[in-house]
């Protein structure tokens, strides 16, 4: 489950409507001071979700409401297993204001509710949705504050116990029964252990494992070795780069000096030109006044030549246009020819058109067709439509006489069976009362017999002489004693009476049933005889209504239609196209008249243009001519005066700011030369006499570098070397155990029988408790090693917390050892881990961090937002809720809390 969008207002600090977007959130922080409602917005996701919160259960949700509000609303957009859903809940002071929503977004975009039955259903259904129960969603989306690092830190009795708590172990007791079918399981388990132990434990021996235990102290010294070398690589490394930058600025200084050398002539040559040319600045200006007024006269010249070309092409432009609107004037005579054609095509379209909606098509013929006429058409086509309703209805008539044979097959069916249930009736009376009588009379029987009993129970106090225990007469004569079945005659009675019940409860029914068969009887009968009236008259109507439609209708639609298709076809294949074909060519006989005479307009006007422009352009060059003339008489005289030709004038001439640039960069040369000297001097001086070797400076960076990554291999090949070392001596211990199960399996039998007597206190749990702490170590310590470069790894020896510096050839070290922040990096390991392990097989697209950061010291808190940062989130949205700015602001995006008398907002900062 992932939110993408939370919307509410009246809820707890926030008054106002409230929307906060987790669509494109990955990694964020959720920061604001104490009180602002922070922990409002989690509340708001488990109430829309599942209508109660971490904080107060499921009774008294009338405190989430705002102080002086008369409800609150609450809506959260989530995406779960592939689709997108919309939980809403409102809650007001009264019960009649509660309501819970739940909509899902179909493909084309538009919202389907999803809210039949109850509130309780539409709440099942929210559940089924998320995947996640309310206890499962905030023990693994909504992680606690502040019992990871507790999980860490603690004793293995205390980490039992608070696992045991976030994990809700409720149902040990449930594993009882579980445990007692294991102990048939183990009967059978002998001869399976014994095919693990050689399929699976063929080479696990200590010798094997002593062979770990060398390679691996082999690759501890290479490891220790490998360092060496590296800090003596770094070293020469180090020097060779110091030696290197003065190496580089010598060679940088020579080739500046060289540069500089090089351009000494051209510096010179520079000098010379910027002499030359401040002697003859004062003939350039005249020299730039004669080019001028001699392009300017060759340009006219150029503009008086294409005036009198466009004056030659405007007059025979003139003369075109006017023989082309003479040709489209003679044209134009053929338009009422034209016209005349396309009311006729109009009129074979109009057909055509008819011909379509009547059904008809130009193909249709017959061999006896009638003249068109429209009115004849209409009243035709009313006769079929009225035959063919007249077929319907005797269609009708026709399912509804089977509908009635139907219900006449019923209606016997009830009257056989109201025959027999009334047989039944009789029978029952007379069974009921030959049951009466024999149920009495066994009854009587058995009273008398009882008596008789009672009499003979006094038969043994009956002695000769003696006086009667019942009359107190003197006995005269002992009669013997009566010989009386009470079992046969009770078993009797029960029987006739088990009878006689059975019938009258029988009888009830059965009179029932009769009854509500002749009433059924009765109605059907009635209304099966008014049915049968109802359609024998219909049928009559609609023989008569028949026999009202004179000939055939039908027939003479199609020869109208034949008819109204020969015009058609007279017209040609397509009289729609030709029409329009001949209205264009109307258009374009009209249109062309009337460009020809716009043509033939403008180019009248472009001829008296040319003329004006043509008359222009010879004034004009007159004018230029005279300009040139004058500007080469004053420049002759300033030449003369210099003794220099313009072409050598003009070449040595050059603007003030070039002239002042190059007497300045010869300054500015003959200086920097000077520095460059004694700048070589001193880096030769730093230098010294030995020589610099690029090539040794690379082959240090390489030799470091192969270095580099043979201490990684080595370390990496000694970590995996441990881990398989441990592995093996787990693997020893687990064949060993094996081995003894194997050996003595009724033993395990009896393990079995004290684990089923175990469950009924808390051993069992807390081995239950060790296997999930053990699976929670994998996963963390796999994620530990992602978030800290690879560094560490956690795990459990000898029932306590410790980590694998793998940057450290694998050292293993109790977790507090580690650091403020590497304590962190642990606890949110362990977070996120046990997160996932409560969430099962659900995908978990959302999880909530609410840490105390607070606590933690600058260099911890610089660790911990490097880890934030560098967090792999697998594609779900991680919050992290802080006070602590420096840690919120190192995040990609920040919602930030604000509170005020109004209410608390929600402001939303990325970068």
């Amino acid at each position: 489950m992932k939110p993408l969008h939370l919307s509410l207002q009246g809820f707890t600090a926030f008054r106002q409507p409230t929307q906060l977007d987790f669509s494109d959130l990955e990694l964020f922080a959720l920061v604001g001071p104490t009180g602002s409602g922070k922990s409002s917005l989690l509340d708001a996701m488990t109430f829309a979700l599942y209508g109660e919160t971490a904080r107060l259960g499921s009774t008294g949700l009338d405190a989430l409401i705002a102080q002086g509000e008369r409800g609150l609303s609450v809506s959260l957009t989530f995406e779960a297993g592939g689709d997108t859903y919309r939980a809403s809940r409102t809650r007001g002071r009264r019960q009649a204001e509660n309501e819970v929503r739940l909509d899902r977004l179909d493909p084309d975009g538009e919202w389907t509710g999803l809210n039949t039955g109850s509130q309780r259903d539409i709440g099942k259904r929210i559940e089924e949705a998320v995947g996640l129960d309310f206890d499962t969603f905030t023990r693994c989306v909504m992680l606690p504050q502040g019992q990871f690092a507790a999980l860490l830190h603690g004793k293995a009795r205390q980490r039992q116990e608070l696992l045991g708590e976030l994990m809700g172990l409720s149902h040990v007791q449930q594993m009882q029964a579980v445990s007692a079918d294991r102990v048939k399981e183990f009967k059978h388990q002998s001869a399976s252990l014994g095919s693990v132990l050689l399929s699976e434990y063929a080479g696990v021996s200590p010798e094997a494992a002593a062979e770990l235990r060398r390679a691996r102290e082999a690759t501890d010294a290479e490891t220790e070795r490998l360092v060496q070398t590296r800090e003596h690589l770094q070293a020469q490394l180090l020097r060779l780069r110091e030696q290197e930058k003065v190496w580089r600025s010598r060679e940088d200084t020579a080739r500046r000096l060289q540069l500089q050398e090089s351009r000494a002539a051209s510096v010179r040559e520079g000098a010379e030109r910027a002499r030359q040319a401040r002697r003859v600045a004062g003939a350039l200006p005249l020299l730039d006044a004669e080019g001028r007024a001699r392009i300017a006269a060759e340009r006219q010249a150029h503009d008086l030549a294409a005036a009198q070309e466009a004056e030659r092409r405007a007059a025979a432009a003139a003369g075109e246009a006017a023989a082309a609107l003479q040709r489209a004037e003679q044209n134009e005579a053929r338009l009422p020819a034209l016209e005349e054609r396309a009311q006729a095509l109009r009129e074979a379209e109009a057909d055509a058109a008819r011909l379509r909606r009547a059904g008809g098509t130009p193909q249709l013929t017959h061999a006896d067709p009638l003249p068109w006429n429209e009115d004849a058409f209409e009243l035709a086509r009313e006769r079929v439509e009225k035959l063919k309703k007249l077929r319907q209805e005797r269609v009708q008539i026709d399912a509804e006489k089977a509908a009635l044979e139907a219900d006449r097959g019923l209606q016997r069916t009830e009257t056989e069976e109201l025959a027999r249930t009334r047989e039944e009736q009789t029978r029952l009376e007379r069974e009921g009362k030959q049951a009466r009588q024999d149920a009495e009379q066994t009854r009587q029987a058995l009273d008398a017999a009882r008596l008789e009993a009672g009499l003979a129970a006094y038969h043994a106090h009956l002695h000769v002489g003696k006086p009667c225990p019942l009359c107190e007469q003197p006995v005269q004569d002992v009669p013997p004693p009566p010989a009386v079945d009470l079992a046969r005659l009770e078993a009797a009675a029960q029987a006739a009476q088990v009878t006689l019940d059975a019938l009258r409860d029988r009888y009830p029914r059965v009179k029932a049933r009769a009854e509500v068969l002749s009433e059924s009887v009765h109605k059907r009968e009635q209304s099966l005889q008014d049915w049968a009236g109802q359609l024998a008259q219909r049928e009559r109507d609609l023989t008569q209504l028949e026999a009202n439609v004179p000939g055939d209708p039908q027939s003479d639609l199609g020869r109208l239609l034949a008819s109204l298709a020969a015009r058609v076809r007279q017209a040609g294949a397509n009289p729609a196209q030709a029409r329009q074909t001949t209205l264009a060519e109307i258009q374009a006989i009209r249109r062309g008249v009337q460009a020809a005479a716009a043509t033939l307009s403008r180019a009248q006007g472009d001829l008296a243009g040319a003329q004006a422009t043509a008359q222009a352009a010879g004034r004009s060059h007159r004018e230029r001519q005279a300009d040139w003339h004058a500007a080469q008489d004053a420049l002759t005289s300033a030449l003369n005066a210099l003794g220099l030709s313009a072409e050598t004038a003009r070449a040595a001439g050059m603007p003030e700011g070039e002239i002042a640039a190059l007497e300045d960069a010869a300054r500015k040369h003959e200086a920097e030369v000077g520095q460059l000297r004694a700048a070589l001097a001193e880096l030769d001086r730093q230098l010294g006499a030995a020589p610099f070797d690029p090539a040794e400076l690379t082959q240090a960076a390489r030799d470091l570098t192969a270095s580099d990554a043979a201490l990684t291999t080595a370390r990496e090949r000694a970590g995996s070397l441990a881990e398989q070392e441990r592995s093996l001596l787990r693997r020893l211990t687990r064949k060993a155990e094996i081995e003894a199960q194997a050996a003595e399996a009724g033993r395990a039998l009896d393990t079995w029988q004290t684990l089923n007597n175990a469950l009924k206190v808390n051993e069992f749990q807390q081995f239950l408790l060790a296997e999930v702490e053990a699976q929670l170590l994998t996963r963390a310590g796999m994620l530990l090693f992602d978030i800290s470069d690879g560094r560490y790894r956690l795990s459990l020896e000898k029932g306590e917390y410790v980590v694998q510096d793998l940057w450290n050839a694998g050292e293993v070290r109790a977790v507090k050892t580690l650091s403020g922040g590497e304590t962190f990096l642990a606890s949110l390991a362990l977070a996120i881990a046990l997160s996932d392990y409560l969430a099962g097989t659900k995908v978990l697209g959302a999880l909530f961090l609410d840490e105390g950061f607070g606590t933690l010291d600058p260099q911890a808190l610089e660790a911990v937002a490097t880890a934030l940062e560098n967090l792999r989130t697998q594609g779900r949205m991680v919050g992290i809720v802080t006070h602590v700015e420096s840690l919120s602001e190192r995040l990609p995006s920040r919602l930030l809390v604000s509170k005020s008398m109004a209410g608390s907002q929600v402001m939303r900062v990325d970068g």
